[in-house]
C-alpha cells in the first residue's frame, strides 16, 4: 500500500504537512488509558518516531480502557507490548520503549524530542516531567481523567503557565500519588497514597481526553496555535470549560527570575546530598525533591543510603570537571 494512500484523507486538510510529521519525535510518558489512546492516534497519523516510557505491567483491570492491550498481554510490560502493537498498526513508525521511570532515564534519551506527553498517573512524576520539559525547552501536553471528568493543559516553556504555575490543585495534592493500590510499584507508594481510594476511570472519557491531547500534539508539530488555557470537560453534562492560566513571576520552574539567576542555596562543606535534599524539601514544601548531577539522579528514596550520604560539594566538584551540569527537579 502506498504511503500516500494511507494518509490520503488527512492530506486533504489545508496546510497539512505529512513530511513534518514523519520527521518528528514524540515522547509519551505513561502508557495507561491516555498514553495508549495518544500513541495509537499518533501512529495512525504517521508521526515518525514514538518513544514510550512506562515501568508498569498490564493488569486485567486495564483492559476496559487501555486500547493497545489484550487478554494475553496481562503480566507483560506496557511499554514493550505498546511498541509491538504500534508496529503492527503502522510499520512506518519507529518505536523505542523504556521499561523504567522517567526520573531514572538519562537526559540523552530526550534530546531529539519535539513534544512530551504526560500520560502519568501520579503527581510526583508529573512534576518531574514538567521540570524536565521546561529545562529542555520542549512543549508538554498534559492531561488527566477522573470518572466522567477530564482536563488538558499545554505547556510551552517560558511562554505559557507550567504545571507548577497553576493553582488549580493545592500543593499538598500535587505531592500525592494517585496510583491505585495493587500496581507493580508497591515499593514507591507513600502512606498518604495508600489511604486514597482507587480512581474511577472509563474508556469513553479516556478516549475523549486522549484524542484532545493527541490533537494538541499535532497542532504543535504542524506549527499551529495550541490550546492556551486549562481545558476542563464534564462528560456527564457535556460541558467544556476553559480556565485562563497565568505564568507566575516567582515560579521556581519556569520564571525568568530563576531561569537567569537560579535558586541560591548555601551548602556547607560537610553537607551531604541527603541533608541538601531535606533542606530543599522544607524550602519548597516537597515530599521528594530530586537532584540530577551529570547523568546521575539522587532522591530521598534512594535505596543506596551510602550514595546519598556522600558530601555534595565533593560530588559536584567531580561532576563539574566531567559533565559541567547539575540540576534540581522538584
Amino acid at each position: 500500500m502506498l504511503k500516500e494512500e494511507r494518509y490520503s484523507r488527512q492530506l486533504l486538510l489545508k496546510g497539512w504537512n505529512q513530511e513534518l510529521l514523519r520527521k518528528s519525535t514524540v515522547t509519551i510518558v505513561g502508557m495507561g488509558a491516555l498514553g495508549s489512546i495518544i500513541a495509537l492516534s499518533l501512529a495512525q497519523m504517521g508521526v515518525g518516531k514514538l518513544k514510550l516510557i512506562d515501568m508498569d505491567t498490564i493488569e486485567i483491570s486495564n483492559l476496559s480502557r487501555q486500547v493497545l492491550y489484550r487478554d494475553e498481554d496481562v503480566g507483560k510490560y506496557k511499554a514493550e507490548v505498546s511498541a509491538q502493537r504500534i508496529k503492527t498498526i503502522n510499520p512506518d513508525v519507529i518505536v523505542e520503549y523504556y521499561i523504567d521511570s522517567v526520573q531514572n532515564l538519562s537526559l540523552n534519551v530526550f534530546k531529539e524530542t519535539n513534544v512530551f506527553i504526560d500520560g502519568l498517573d501520579n503527581f510526583e512524576a508529573r512534576r518531574y516531567l514538567n521540570s524536565l520539559a521546561v529545562h529542555l525547552n520542549v512543549p508538554l501536553v498534559s492531561g488527566g481523567i477522573y470518572g466522567f471528568w477530564g482536563n488538558v493543559q499545554v505547556i510551552i516553556p517560558y511562554k505559557t503557565a507550567c504545571l507548577e504555575c497553576q493553582t488549580l490543585l493545592p500543593p499538598e495534592r500535587l505531592q500525592k500519588s494517585c496510583t491505585p493500590i495493587g500496581t507493580v510499584r508497591k515499593e514507591s507508594i507513600s502512606i498518604s497514597a495508600v489511604l486514597e481510594e482507587k480512581i474511577p476511570t472509563i474508556s469513553t472519557v479516556a478516549t475523549v481526553i486522549g484524542g484532545l491531547m493527541a490533537n494538541e500534539v499535532i497542532k504543535i508539530l504542524m506549527k499551529r496555535k495550541p490550546l492556551e488555557n486549562y481545558l476542563f470537560w464534564d462528560g456527564e453534562q457535556q460541558i467544556f470549560t476553559q480556565i485562563p492560566l497565568q505564568r507566575r513571576k516567582d515560579c521556581v520552574v519556569c520564571s525568568e527570575k530563576y531561569r537567569i539567576t537560579g535558586v541560591p542555596f548555601v551548602v556547607d562543606d560537610d553537607e551531604t546530598i541527603n541533608e541538601f535534599l531535606v533542606k530543599v524539601g522544607y524550602a519548597f514544601g516537597l515530599q521528594d525533591p530530586q537532584l540530577i548531577i551529570g547523568s546521575q539522579l539522587f532522591s530521598l528514596k534512594e535505596k543506596d543510603k551510602n550514595l546519598i550520604s556522600m558530601k555534595l560539594k565533593t560530588l559536584v566538584k567531580k561532576e563539574e570537571v566531567e559533565k559541567k551540569s547539575y540540576y534540581l527537579y522538584i
